[in-house]
């Protein structure tokens, strides 16, 4: 396809093949005009001729060209050219000098929690950025995951990414994405949203702790069965309860019950990390979930366990189901109307309804922007950045927060963060030419026009140096087509 040696538009080497994928290959090589490695992702020649797949392509490109963030694989170019009769495509990213998370688990196959957690840690982070962008990545697998030696964390592959406030690239109904990391509601072909990703992040965290797949089968469809239909296997007994509940919120199989987005889920791994209890989890809902269709190998142990349930067994299930969900609404509504009474002090239910976010600034001075700006959409308010110019702070790190104390939830919260200070070299004032006074009775050398010969060598002001009148050289001059 794309032989190694070429040179895709006179700029970019390809040197050696790093990993070749279901929309590409993805290339070693070096920008010739810069001089720096770089990683060239080439379309694949039987996908060019199919423009559904050139405007996905070419969305990569715009949507993540938009995503400035350490934990993200810039993208610095994109092309597509007509070479030796084939059409192609390449998007031009930021080389990271590592393995990827794929490599790393067929190697090590199960990971600690403080590993686990610094990657998942990482990767909502960059989720964070990108949702707050609008920009929904769809195939958060460990192999988009890059684990550069310098020990950053990068996702990248964006490819299926596509904005949501834009129409969608794909057909209804069309499903995208790795299987074994595939949301519940894009196993059913439903549109996919921020809760999505963390899905997906939530399987990769599994899959760390676990040292297996959540789900596994002998087809695609299968597996996506089973994410809609079954429940993984519980965590490991010797992982800290708080980590298994994490993992369990982010696979909910209702999306309203996980972390909504990426800051969600940053703001939660650093609860546990730090051992705060963090937020509670939506509250459960009783669903009930439909047997497999006729034909589909693999039905779930649960799904399985419910048909050989006699039907005396069930009536009781859903009866006692049925009080516990009695009990806890008539628990919602005894807090409820106590929430409504009026305290001593006469203050109204709608005044203490909903307690302030504490907003302290320490928590936040000098940090990374993107960093802070997740973390503060996690805990529910919304960031406005203005940028300030300064030598004083490292770029991109936090220099004031507005206001502090406590902030009421959906609130506005004034993020300044340092950028390098514009220098505007001074002005260059060029002196005007001082006019020299003639003496009357001087002798000029004038031209037959009557104005003073300008190759005059007179005082060594002419071309030559005084010494050889109005010559070009003495010797000691250049040539007319000598350079200075």
């Amino acid at each position: 396809m794309e032989p190694r040696g070429r040179l895709l538009s006179d700029r970019y080497e390809l040197q050696a093949l790093l990993a070749s994928g279901g929309m590409g290959r993805v290339w070693r090589a070096r920008d010739t005009v810069l001089q720096r490695p770089v990683a060239v992702k080439v379309l694949r020649s039987e996908f060019t001729g199919d423009a559904a797949f050139l405007r996905r392509f070419r969305a990569e490109a715009q949507h993540t060209a938009l995503l400035t963030h350490p934990n993200i694989a810039s993208v610095f170019d994109y092309g597509e050219l007509d070479e030796d009769g084939e059409r192609l495509a390449y998007l031009v990213m930021e080389l990271v000098e590592g393995e990827s998370l794929a490599t790393l688990l067929a190697r090590e196959r199960r990971l600690d929690v403080p590993t686990t957690l610094g990657i998942v840690r990482s990767c909502a982070a960059a989720l964070a950025a990108a949702h707050a962008a609008g920009v929904v990545h769809r195939d958060v697998k460990p192999g988009n995951v890059l684990l550069g030696g310098d020990g950053v964390v990068k996702i990248t592959d964006f490819g299926i990414a596509w904005s949501a406030s834009s129409v969608p690239l794909t057909q209804t109904g069309q499903v995208i994405g790795t299987a074994h990391y595939l949301s519940p509601e894009q196993a059913q072909g439903a549109k996919a949203g921020a809760a999505s990703d963390v899905y997906a992040l939530g399987a990769v965290a599994y899959e760390c702790l676990a040292g297996r797949r959540a789900f596994d089968g002998e087809s695609s469809v299968q597996i996506a069965v089973m994410q809609i239909r079954d429940e993984p296997d519980p965590l490991p007994a010797d992982l800290p309860e708080s980590v298994r509940r994490l993992v369990r919120r982010a696979m909910a199989k209702d999306p309203a019950e996980r972390f909504p987005n990426g800051a969600a889920l940053l703001a939660a791994v650093d609860d546990v990390i730090a051992g705060r209890p963090g937020a509670a989890p939506a509250a459960a809902r009783t669903a009930v979930m439909p047997l497999p269709p006729a034909g589909i190998t693999g039905a779930t142990t649960s799904v399985a366990s419910r048909a050989r349930a006699t039907p005396r067994r069930t009536a009781v299930r859903v009866l006692l189901g049925a009080l516990a969900a009695l009990m806890v609404h008539a628990t919602v509504l005894a807090l409820s109307w106590g929430s409504r009474q009026v305290p001593a002090d006469g203050a109204t239910s709608e005044e203490t309804a909903e307690p302030g976010i504490s907003v302290v600034a320490e928590d936040y001075l000098d940090r990374p922007v993107a960093e802070v700006q997740a973390e503060l959409i996690g805990r529910g308010l919304r960031v406005e950045l203005v940028p300030a110019e300064t030598a004083d702070v490292l770029a991109g790190q936090v220099t004031g927060i507005d206001p502090v104390g406590e902030v009421a939830p959906g609130g506005v919260v004034t993020v300044t963060y340092a950028v390098p200070p514009v220098v505007v070299p001074p002005p260059v004032v060029v002196p005007p030419p001082v006019e020299q006074p003639v003496e009357r009775g001087q002798d000029e050398q004038r031209d037959d026009d009557g104005d003073p010969d300008e190759d005059s060598g007179k005082d060594g002001n002419g071309r030559g140096n005084g010494d050889g009148g109005n010559g070009r050289g003495n010797g000691d001059e250049r040539d007319d087509d000598d350079d200075d």
